[in-house]
């Protein structure tokens, strides 16, 4: 057979096709596209001009994300109506990826958002009065926890919810204590929180879904970890005399900025919200 004036190389048509001579081999090695001679000396491959246009397809199609097998299944059984069934079959997966890049991109836009918020009001020690309409959390409401069954617990919270990255760069990670803010002074090393993280009312017919009730919240930003006082504790607890309020439920610490967002524990930010009332 003359090579040289009707056949291709496997590096001539790597070329032309703008593809890797390896990409042929492994095209060759699965049986998705075998050269039509292969000389019985040298073991080069040649390919005939016709197969110009088949390897042309098999791109193409990969490019539109089918997968090498239904690529391979597509040539051996191709025609007109096979060509519609598989560009619908692929429109409707590209549809379907599109929708979920969407949703990703919103996700990606809201934490960047929020992280910008975090630089920009990070202001700590300062005291703010702030209404949260009725809120939801998921939580098995058990006080007491170590460091190490409270890290489990978030853990095991976090393994409830089908959502992407719903921890990463957000404010949804806290913990709630039964106790009045009262009770805490400075001598106190410790105290009893319970976990839980923020949801929507999807999460409703969970057994762990609880409701934080609607309330005005007297707040503040503090450097620490669950479960350790702050000197800001003193600071709410006198405004609260001050002004005459009642503290109305549990209160509530979010991480703001935890350890996924930096390395150094005393950078983190905790934001501390105790419900309160008129006396």
């Amino acid at each position: 057979m003359d090579t040289n004036t009707d056949l291709l190389s496997i590096s001539e048509m790597a070329r032309l096709r703008r593809v890797t001579t390896e990409t042929l081999r492994h095209y060759d090695r699965i049986d998705l596209f075998k050269p039509c001679y292969i000389n019985p000396e040298t073991g080069y491959r040649y390919y005939s001009f016709m197969q110009y246009e088949v390897l042309g397809t098999i791109k193409e199609l990969a490019q539109m994300g089918m997968s090498l097998e239904d690529i391979k299944a597509f040539l051996n059984h191709r025609n007109l109506d096979e060509s519609i069934i598989i560009l619908e079959k692929q429109h409707e997966i590209l549809l379907k990826e599109i929708q979920e890049k969407k949703a990703l991109e919103k996700i990606m836009h809201e934490k960047i958002e929020f992280l910008h918020g975090i630089k920009q009001n990070n202001r700590l020690n300062e005291l703010f009065i702030c209404h949260f309409p009725e809120r939801y959390i998921l939580s098995e409401g058990k006080p007491g926890m170590t460091t190490k069954q409270m890290c489990k617990e978030i853990t095991c919270l976090e393994g409830r919810l089908k959502e992407i990255a719903p921890v990463f760069a957000s404010n949804r990670i806290g913990a709630f204590c039964y106790d009045s803010i009262n009770t805490f002074d400075s001598n106190m090393e410790t105290f009893d929180y319970s976990p839980f993280i923020e949801c929507d009312s999807k999460y409703k017919k969970d057994p762990l879904f609880r409701v934080i009730p609607e309330s005005d919240y007297v707040c503040i930003r503090y450097h620490g970890r669950f479960g350790t006082y702050s000197d800001s504790f003193k600071l709410v607890a006198k405004y609260m005399k001050d002004n005459n309020l009642k503290q109305n439920g549990c209160f509530y610490t979010n991480y703001e900025l935890d350890i996924t967002l930096t390395k150094d524990f005393d950078d983190t930010i905790l934001l501390l919200q105790v419900p309160v009332k008129k006396v």
